[in-house]
């Protein structure tokens, strides 16, 4: 039996520790769904909380017809979507949300280092300048290594508008970047 259906039929019996380990599980991918949809620290991390106490009350209802964890996505992305939806105004947090990204385990030399920072920011500045959920689909997609039927799953989309979706995404992304690169290198001439 799958750990987490283990864990849920556990929490669903009462033991609250269960569901407990569910979270530690899940958190930081839960916030980084929350995160890449809403770009401000302390909304998303509300978000993550909101999406924790919505799959907690709805857990009797979770069929099992696909992963637990597509299915949480799927509720912190709705969730975060609501929350995007409904705020009057757009907010910049002033935390630094780019270290979110996946640290490679080896050391680089401290030039490697510099230009990963580069790569990140200027793809994080791209991704950014999108809209969210365009942002937070390739984020599923790239950074959180979703699969498309995942991704359709917690959006709502169908395999093919995920795919198509992920096909014109990938080709403004590469457009903004090589405009952003273009004026870069114009600046230093």
């Amino acid at each position: 039996m799958d750990n987490d259906i283990l864990l849920i039929n556990q929490t669903l019996e009462g033991k609250e520790t269960s569901f407990r380990l569910l979270v530690e599980k899940y958190q930081n991918y839960v916030f980084s769904v929350t995160l890449k949809v809403l770009k401000n620290r302390e909304e998303a991390e509300e978000a993550a909380q909101d999406a924790f106490v919505k799959a907690y009350r709805a857990l009797a209802s979770f069929e099992q017809r696909s992963k637990f964890g597509t299915w949480l996505y799927q509720i912190a992305w709705r969730t975060a979507i609501d929350r995007y939806r409904a705020r009057p105004a757009v907010s910049k947090s002033i935390d630094d949300d780019k270290n979110f990204l996946q640290i490679r385990d080896e050391e680089d030399t401290p030039a490697q280092q510099m230009q990963r920072q580069n790569t990140q920011k200027i793809v994080q500045e791209a991704l950014d300048r999108m809209n969210p959920e365009d942002s937070a689909l390739l984020s599923l997609y790239y950074l959180q290594e979703q699969s498309v039927k995942e991704i359709s799953t917690i959006t709502g989309l169908t395999e093919s508008n995920v795919k198509v979706k992920l096909f014109r995404l990938r080709d403004a992304l590469k457009n903004q970047l090589t405009r952003h690169l273009k004026n870069e290198v114009k600046s230093l001439i």
